[in-house]
C-alpha cells in the first residue's frame, strides 16, 4: 500500500507531492524516512531536494551518508539553498558543499562570506577551510601512491548499502580521488585566492590557513599571491611564512622560502622551530627544496647539529629507512664539503640496509653533483651493494666521471660482478684494455702474452668480439696479427664464423693463415679439405695439408698421394710428410723422386722434408746433392743439412760421455 502511494507521489508533477514527502521525511520512522528519501531523489525536483537540505541536520547518520552519496543530485538545490532566506537551509547547504566536496559551488561560499550575518560568513569560511583540507589531504595521499584508507572503504560500503541507486563508478574512492581533485582543485584555489583579496572581516586568519593548505605545489593559485602585486592577501601570507610553520603548512613554508622576498628569512625562521613534529615534517618534505641557493640558509640552522656523526646516528635510528634517506637531502644542500657529506651519507647507507628506495635516493644525491672535482666515495661504496640495479647505476656514473684510477676500480669489480654490471664496465674500459693488450702483444714473450691474453678475456667479455672486428677490417698487417692472437689464445672455435669468412678473402696470406688456425678446430675438417681441393693459391693448399696431417684420417690418403706429385714444392713436401706420419710405404719412394726432381726448389723442399721425418737412409742422396748439384742454392742447403746432422751427433756424443 505504502509503495503504491510512493509511486503515485513520484509520478506526480504537483509541488504538493514534495511537501507531503518532506512531511513524511520529518515525522516517519527511520525505515519510512529511507523510502521517502529515495522517492525524493527519484523526483529530483529543486523544491523537494531543498527540503531535504533543510532537514539534513536532523536526519539519522545513515540517511546523512545517503545524502552525501547522492550529493551531485543536489547541485541545483544547494545553489538555491545557499541563497535562501531560511537560515537552516542556507547553513546546511554551505556545510554540504564542504562535506560533499563540491568545489564547483565555491562561488556560493564566496557570496556568503560577505554576508552581514556572522553565522553565514562563519559557515562559509569553515566550508572553505574544509575544502582546502580535503584537497591537501587527497593530494598527499595521491603523491604517496597509497590505496584509500580503511575509513574511506567503510564510508563507501555504508554509502553503497544506503544508496543502491548510486552509480557504480562513484563507489570507488581511490579511482575517483584523482578525478575529483583535478575537476575541483583549480576552482577552490581561485575562490580562496579571491576571498583573500577582497575579504576584510574577522575571518582572515581562517582564510589564510586555507590558502596555506593549498600552497603545496608551484602552480598553486594561492601560492601565486606572493607574486601578485597589490593583492590583499599578500602581506598576511608573507608575515605568516616569516614565522615557524605548522606541520600542515610545511609545503607552503618550503615553497615560499624558495622565493626571493622570503629567502632571507628562511634560515632565521628555521632556527627557531622547536616542535619535533614540524621538524620531522620538514625533513620528510625535502623533495620540495629545488632552489640550490637555499643551502646558504640551511647552513645557518642551529638544529643542524644532527649533521655530526653521533647526532646523525641517533636521529636516523628513530626513522624508517625511507625517512632516514631523506635526511640525506638536507645534508646535500648543507654546504659542507663533498667528502664530509659522503661520510654521513655512507652512515645512512649502512643504516638503510637492503631498502631499495632509500639506497636509490642516496644514489641520486651523488648523481646530482658536478662531474669534475666531486667526491665519489659514496659511489665507490655503492659498487659493493647487494642490489644489482644500484651497482649498475653507480658503475655507469663512475664511468662518466672518470675519477683517478677508475679503471683499476672497475676491473676489480669485474671479477665477481653480475653480468649486466660486467657489460657496463666492458663497454667503458673494454676498448682501452683491449687496445693496451693489442699494442703490447708483439713486445711480450710468447708465454707471457698468452697468460695476459687469457686474463684479458676473463676480464673483458667482449674482447673476442673486438678481435673479430679486427680480423675483418683494417690493414693486412693488423688482420694477420689478429689471426695470430686468435691462434695463440685458442679462439678458433669461438671465432669460427669469422675465420671461415676469411677463407674466402681475396688475399692469399689471410686465407692461408685462417686455414692454419681453423685446423685447430675439430669441426672444420670438411672446410679444410675443401681448401685443399679448390683453393687457387698453393700456400693455402699447403697449410691445409698440414692441418689434415694432424687429423690422420684414412680417407685422405688418395688425395695426399695425388698431392705428393704436385707442381708446388711446399704442397708436395707437406703431402709426403703427412703420408710418412700415417705410415704409408710409398712415402719413401715419393721423397726419393722429389730429391731427384729437375726443379731446384723441389730438391730443397725434399731435403727440408727429410730433416722433418728423419729418414737418414737417404742421406747419401743429400751428400750427392752437396757435391754434384748444378744449383748453388741446392748445394748450400744440402751442406747445411749435413752440418746440422754432424752437430747433432757431436752433441749426443758429448752428452753420453758426461752421462758415462
Amino acid at each position: 500500500m505504502i509503495e503504491s502511494l510512493l509511486q503515485i507521489l513520484i509520478a506526480s508533477k504537483n509541488e504538493a507531492a514534495d511537501d507531503l514527502l518532506l512531511q513524511a521525511l520529518e515525522l516517519g520512522s527511520e525505515a519510512e524516512q529511507s523510502a521517502v528519501l529515495e522517492s525524493l531523489f527519484k523526483r529530483q525536483t529543486v523544491h523537494g531536494l531543498s527540503g531535504v537540505i533543510g532537514q539534513y541536520e536532523s536526519l539519522p547518520d545513515p540517511l546523512k551518508l545517503n545524502v552525501l552519496g547522492n550529493v551531485k543530485l543536489l547541485h541545483h538545490a544547494i545553489r538555491e539553498c545557499g541563497r535562501s532566506e531560511d537560515s537552516d537551509r542556507r547553513k546546511a547547504a554551505l556545510k554540504l558543499i564542504a562535506l560533499g566536496r563540491q568545489g564547483k559551488l565555491a562561488y556560493i561560499l564566496s557570496e556568503n562570506l560577505h554576508d552581514p550575518n556572522e553565522e553565514f560568513s562563519k559557515a562559509a569560511v569553515e566550508a572553505m577551510v574544509g575544502l582546502a583540507r580535503w584537497v591537501s589531504t587527497e593530494t598527499k595521499r595521491l603523491q604517496q601512491g597509497t590505496a584509500f584508507k580503511v575509513q574511506d572503504a567503510g564510508n563507501a560500503a555504508a554509502i553503497a548499502s544506503s544508496a543502491p541507486n548510486l552509480e557504480p563508478r562513484t563507489l570507488d574512492p581511490l579511482a575517483n580521488s584523482y578525478r575529483d581533485l583535478i575537476e575541483q582543485r583549480s576552482e577552490i584555489e581561485q575562490a580562496i585566492a579571491r576571498a583573500m583579496d577582497v575579504h576584510r572581516g574577522k575571518h582572515g586568519q581562517d582564510l589564510l590557513r586555507a590558502a596555506l593548505l593549498l600552497s603545496d605545489w608551484p602552480g598553486s593559485k594561492t601560492l601565486a599571491i606572493l607574486h601578485t602585486a597589490k593583492h590583499g592577501g599578500q602581506s598576511p601570507m608573507v608575515r605568516r611564512l616569516q614565522q615557524p610553520p605548522a606541520s600542515e603548512h610545511v609545503e607552503a613554508f618550503l615553497l615560499g622560502a624558495s622565493h626571493g622576498q622570503l629567502r632571507s628569512h628562511f634560515g632565521v625562521v628555521f632556527s627557531h622551530i622547536e616542535e619535533a613534529p614540524v621538524l620531522d615534517a620538514l625533513l620528510r618534505k625535502t623533495h620540495w627544496v629545488k632552489d640550490q641557493q637555499l643551502q646558504l640558509c640551511v647552513h645557518q640552522v642551529s638544529r643542524g647539529k644532527w649533521w655530526g656523526e653521533t647526532e646523525l646516528l641517533h636521529d636516523i635510528s628513530r626513522r624508517d629507512p625511507v625517512d632516514a634517506a631523506k635526511v640525506g637531502e638536507w645534508i646535500a644542500v648543507s654546504g659542507i664539503h663533498d667528502v664530509m657529506q659522503d661520510e654521513r651519507l655512507d652512515r645512512i647507507r649502512i643504516y638503510v640496509g637492503d631498502n631499495f628506495e632509500a639506497k636509490l635516493r642516496l644514489l641520486r644525491i651523488a648523481l646530482r653533483r658536478p662531474r669534475k672535482g666531486s667526491s665519489v666515495h659514496l659511489l665507490k661504496s655503492l659498487l659493493s651493494d647487494t642490489d644489482e640495479r644500484i651497482v649498475r647505476m653507480a658503475a655507469r656514473d663512475i664511468v662518466r666521471r672518470k675519477p683517478q684510477d677508475f679503471e683499476n676500480m672497475l676491473l676489480q669489480l669485474m671479477m665477481n660482478a653480475p653480468e649486466s654490471v660486467r657489460r657496463v664496465v666492458a663497454r667503458s674500459i673494454g676498448q682501452s684494455g683491449f687496445e693496451q693488450f693489442w699494442l703490447k702483444f708483439d713486445l711480450l714473450p710468447r708465454s707471457t702474452r698468452k697468460q695476459a691474453g687469457k686474463a684479458m678475456l676473463k676480464v673483458l667479455p667482449d674482447a673476442a668480439a673486438r678481435l673479430g672486428r679486427k680480423l675483418l677490417t683494417g690493414p693486412l698487417v693488423d688482420r694477420l696479427k689478429a689471426i695470430q692472437i686468435a691462434q695463440e689464445l685458442e679462439l678458433s672455435e669461438m671465432l669460427r664464423p669469422v675465420l671461415t669468412q676469411l677463407c674466402n678473402d681475396p688475399n692469399p696470406k689471410l686465407r692461408s693463415k685462417a686455414v692454419s688456425v681453423l685446423g685447430e678446430d675439430p669441426a672444420s675438417s670438411d672446410l679444410i679439405l675443401d681448401r685443399v681441393l679448390q683453393d687457387t693459391d698453393p700456400r693455402v693448399r699447403a697449410n691445409a695439408i698440414e692441418v689434415l696431417e694432424q687429423k690422420q684420417r684414412v680417407e685422405y690418403l688418395p688425395m695426399l698421394a695425388q698431392r705428393a706429385r704436385a707442381s708446388n714444392s711446399r704442397e708436395r713436401a707437406n703431402a709426403i710428410k703427412a703420408m710418412h706420419r700415417m705410415k704409408v710405404k710409398s712415402a719413401t719412394a715419393s721423397l726419393d723422386l722429389m730429391l731427384r726432381d729437375d726443379r731446384p726448389e723441389h730438391r730443397i723442399s725434399a731435403m727440408w722434408t727429410l730433416k722433418q721425418i728423419g729418414w737418414w737412409r737417404l742421406l747419401s742422396e743429400v751428400g750427392r746433392l752437396a757435391r754434384q748439384d748444378t744449383n748453388l742454392r741446392v748445394r748450400r742447403y744440402a751442406l747445411g743439412v749435413l752440418k746440422g746432422i754432424s752437430e747433432d751427433l757431436a752433441a749426443k756424443k758429448t752428452a753420453l760421455a758426461k752421462a758415462g
